[in-house]
């Protein structure tokens, strides 16, 4: 069977422009052959193939051309071209050197990446050196380290090349000893004790009953921290920074669970949220560490389950689901954190009031909730955080530009982990610059790694007046919280 399509066509259903269409017909990437009236006749499947690497469900309605004795003796040959050969173990590179073909060099990436220039980084560059079979030279440079994975050079490329995919694949062929050491010595340790800093168990439940018990003698009454309690709603994961570093931190959401009457827990065992696999591009540790929080739903029977408070982690916790456990999502409820607190909010679970916070507010939008789950996912979260900021806020202001245009802090990516600290700092120079022009003095976030960089380096660096809260804080410190006995 074959079908009859134009260029136009195949371009609007698979996300492309037409002319990389016509480059992947004419280096033999799509075999097709030309039909009358600017047609294209392409066999099912190699349009099944072309479906499968998209992830598109082919349609069922492509006109059908009858397959006549002449066009059986003239069918379409694969191209004789030799592929373009990686100097790598490994093909995993094959589809960015398929888009490298039709890079057009314009220059948009480079343009977008604030880091473009840092020690001849250039996304053009690695893109055309992947092409040209340079390939072990890009994994021993650290230009994919010093790449925060934020996703604003795809956005803005007219081709739909995906750079942060082949950034993640080079990172994933970098030698495990040559990983920098903090990433890579977080996913050994979170494989070997259950969490990126190795907290022993038994201090970790101690912290959260003694946390538990401070809360309930200050704020919530008769609260006790829920640890292993099998049958509740909602399972929530922890960034091991909190109880190791920042262990108040919890606590924000524990009084809006209190507020919003939730049955939830946490899991005594595997509760780490964060997946330091993906950024260093290890699939296997990842699959690993996802399959545990899977584990943890089933053994304690939970509905739901609170991705981590992280953009990159709800985003690698969510992939993770997708590629390797997609029946957990039929299984299990996932929420982000936008979507559980505007749940909250739009169920009147939770009084607000609104005059605790009067300074001029406003949101950073996290590259991987926002720019990067919008592509993978088709749904990227910007107007929730505006949402939840206008419940509890009401002097609020824009960073220019936002949303899925929005500038990464320069923290992304594993970059706070990482030693690259001058790289980091000059990265984050047009956040800086947003605020300032913004004149907010409270910049709300999303994540954790945005935290820091913000309050710790560009604030210092940028002499930045500002405060910098999570969402969640922001909306826990405006809660009424209700007497209980």
């Amino acid at each position: 069977m074959v079908y009859e399509v134009k260029v136009n066509e195949l371009a609007e259903e698979f996300g492309v422009h037409r002319n990389t269409i016509r480059n992947w017909i004419n280096s033999g990437t799509l075999p097709a052959q030309k039909a009358p009236g600017r047609r294209y006749v392409i066999q099912q499947e190699d349009y099944l193939k072309l479906c499968e690497r998209f992830g598109r469900k082919p349609k069922n309605d492509l006109p059908i051309r009858p397959i006549e004795n002449e066009f059986k003796e003239n069918a379409v040959k694969e191209s004789t071209s030799p592929p373009i050969q990686l100097n790598l173990e490994t093909a995993d590179l094959v589809t960015a050197v398929d888009f490298a073909s039709i890079c057009t060099t314009c220059g948009s990436c480079a343009s977008a990446c604030p880091l473009s220039g840092v020690d001849g980084l250039d996304p053009r560059k690695i893109v055309r050196m992947a092409a040209l079979g340079i390939g072990k030279e890009l994994i021993n440079i650290d230009w994919p380290w010093k790449c925060t994975l934020c996703g604003r050079c795809e956005e803005s490329c007219p081709m739909n090349i995906n750079i942060v995919k082949l950034m993640r694949t080079l990172r994933a062929h970098r030698q495990r000893n040559k990983v920098p050491h903090p990433l890579q010595k977080g996913v050994t340790t979170c494989l070997e004790k259950g969490n990126n800093l190795g907290i022993p168990k038994d201090d970790f439940i101690e912290l959260l009953h003694d946390m538990g018990t401070e809360l309930a003698e200050t704020s919530c009454p008769g609260f006790a921290t829920p640890i292993d309690i099998r049958g509740a709603r909602l399972l929530v994961t922890v960034n091991s920074k909190e109880p190791f570093a920042q262990p108040d931190d919890m606590s924000w959401w524990w009084r809006i669970f209190y507020a919003a009457n939730e049955s939830w827990t946490i899991s005594s065992e595997n509760w780490e949220g964060v997946n330091w696999g993906f950024y260093t591009g290890d699939d296997n540790a990842m699959k690993t560490i996802v399959e545990r929080i899977v584990d943890n739903m089933e053994r304690l029977n939970c509905q739901a389950l609170l991705l981590p408070e992280c953009g990159h982690a709800y985003y690698a916790t969510r992939y993770g689901l997708e590629r390797w456990f997609p029946e957990s999502l039929q299984k299990f409820k996932i929420y982000s954190v936008f979507d559980l607190l505007l749940e909250y909010i739009t169920e009147n679970k939770l009084t607000i009031n609104q005059a605790v916070h009067t300074k001029l507010t406003t949101l950073h939008d996290s590259c991987n909730y926002g720019r990067k789950s919008l592509k993978t996912f088709g749904h990227g979260y910007f107007d929730e955080g505006r949402t939840i900021l206008k419940t509890c806020c009401s002097n609020i202001t824009e960073l220019i530009p936002n949303k899925k245009d929005n500038y990464c802090c320069g923290a992304g990516g594993g970059a706070w982990a990482t030693p690259y600290a001058a790289e980091r700092t000059y990265f984050g120079r047009e956040k800086a610059r947003q605020i300032q022009q913004s004149e907010a003095e409270v910049v709300v976030v999303s994540c954790h790694s945005c935290k820091d960089q913000l309050e710790k380096t560009l604030a210092r660096e940028f002499n930045l007046n500002i405060e910098v809260k999570y969402i969640w804080e922001l909306v826990s410190q405006a809660l009424v919280l209700p007497e209980k006995v």
